[in-house]
């Protein structure tokens, strides 16, 4: 029977989870009202791709790339209260989306609720890392399958729901979300890090800072680049596919309904690649994972955008069940690599990546309204074969000093 400290560590990390299931799904109910927010603000644009790409754009910058920003804050000033901030702020602005009275205040809601999702992320990751004590990887799979569960499932029910009792209930469903936010304080206890950041350590000049951080990069810079670079191409795919697949869709006459359904299917697929991913993580050669993954997924993506009713499903499940069995490799591998700055390596991993992946969708948007969504997409499938490549630059013995990982040795 585990001790009441374990007991205590368990429920933090399945409340922690549950929190992570929540905010995630607000973060994504973009995708799912892009075709609704078009028609009603930007009916007469003749660029709609373009303008979708700006939209995601933006949100992906603040929601993902400032991950990073906030990572170095976190490390800095430790406080728990980024996690409510994060909830409430994600759930009052883009619960808020359907009200705005124009396209320029959807890009005002997008930015303040990106924010929040970027202040929960980083420090999120590290706790349940932290919470999980031995089983890292592990605990770092359960909490991003929280958040994919939320991605998959709660934009749907929040869909179904709009459907039955009308758009105008939207700024309803973000009660959820703020009741949460507010037991943040009352059910999670900050966890230091085993390895706390050299900056808290003792105090620093500036200068210093900048020179402690790059003496933590340094010996490890080759093996971070490369697990960046795949991380950003794996996750263009999956924010190309997860963002542009409703507006394809659309096109061949799918409901609204009927679109909510099929993201709702590739992110359940996603949770569970992850959770694959992170039971694998100490057992198969990290490296192996990466390739299979890098390897095996494209063709069958690909397929999927050719095929047609359940081979569509099928080939579309299986493809990012395959594509997403190497996430937490991403992560966890960083964290490692970096021990005592461990919210930089999260937030390089998952907010850098997928920030990157995001604001390139303008670029995509501009090549579908070009050559056609549909050709496009087909290009964004084949991305990971290029990541594939970059794992050429990893040792599976690369490890960061102070983790006596004895899969790193096997």
């Amino acid at each position: 029977m585990p001790d009441l400290p374990e007991r205590s560590s368990n429920r933090q990390l399945y409340f922690l989870t549950f929190l992570h299931t929540v905010i995630d799904s607000y973060a994504t109910l973009l995708p799912h009202l892009l075709p609704v927010l078009l028609t009603r603000l930007a009916a007469g644009t003749a660029a709609r791709y373009t303008l979708a790409g700006a939209l995601i754009s933006v949100y992906n910058f603040f929601s993902a790339l400032n991950q990073i920003f906030f990572g170095w804050l976190e490390d800095r000033v430790r406080s728990i209260h980024f996690l409510t901030f994060g909830v409430a702020g994600t759930a009052f602005c883009l619960c808020l989306l359907n009200s705005a009275p124009s396209i320029w205040v959807v890009f005002l809601l997008l930015i303040a609720g990106g924010t929040g999702v970027a202040a929960f992320h980083p420090l999120g990751t590290v706790q349940a890392a932290s919470l999980a004590k031995q089983s890292q990887g592990f605990g770092v799979s359960i909490f991003l399958t929280g958040g994919n569960l939320g991605r998959a499932a709660g934009p749907l029910l929040i869909m179904l729901f709009l459907v039955r009792y009308g758009w105008n209930m939207l700024a309803w469903c973000m009660i959820p979300g703020l009741i949460l936010a507010f037991l943040v304080p009352w059910v999670l206890k900050l966890r230091h890090p085993t390895n706390p950041s050299p900056d808290t350590v003792q105090p620093l000049t500036r200068s210093a800072k900048r020179s402690a951080l790059r003496d933590s990069i340094a010996p490890y810079f080759r093996p971070l680049v490369a697990l960046y670079l795949i991380a950003v191409l794996r996750t263009r795919t999956t924010i190309g596919l997860e963002n542009f697949l409703s507006l394809f869709l659309d096109e061949r006459g799918y409901s609204n309904v009927a679109r909510s359904a099929v993201l709702a299917l590739f992110l359940l697929a996603g949770t569970i690649g992850i959770v694959i991913g992170g039971s694998l993580y100490h057992r198969i050669a990290r490296q192996r994972m990466l390739l299979f993954s890098m390897l095996a997924s494209p063709p069958l993506l690909y397929l999927s955008l050719h095929s047609s009713s359940t081979l569509f499903l099928f080939l579309l499940f299986i493809g990012n069940v395959i594509l997403s069995a190497s996430t937490s490799v991403n992560i966890v591998w960083a964290q490692q690599l970096l021990p005592a700055r461990e919210n930089i390596a999260s937030s390089l991993m998952m907010g850098g990546a997928w920030g990157v992946g995001g604001v390139l969708s303008i670029p995509v948007g501009m090549l579908g309204d070009r050559f056609g969504l549909a050709n496009v997409l087909d290009c964004l499938t084949v991305l990971p074969l290029v990541a594939a490549v970059l794992v050429v630059f990893l040792r599976d013995g690369t490890i960061g000093r102070g983790h006596g990982d004895e899969h790193a040795k096997a």
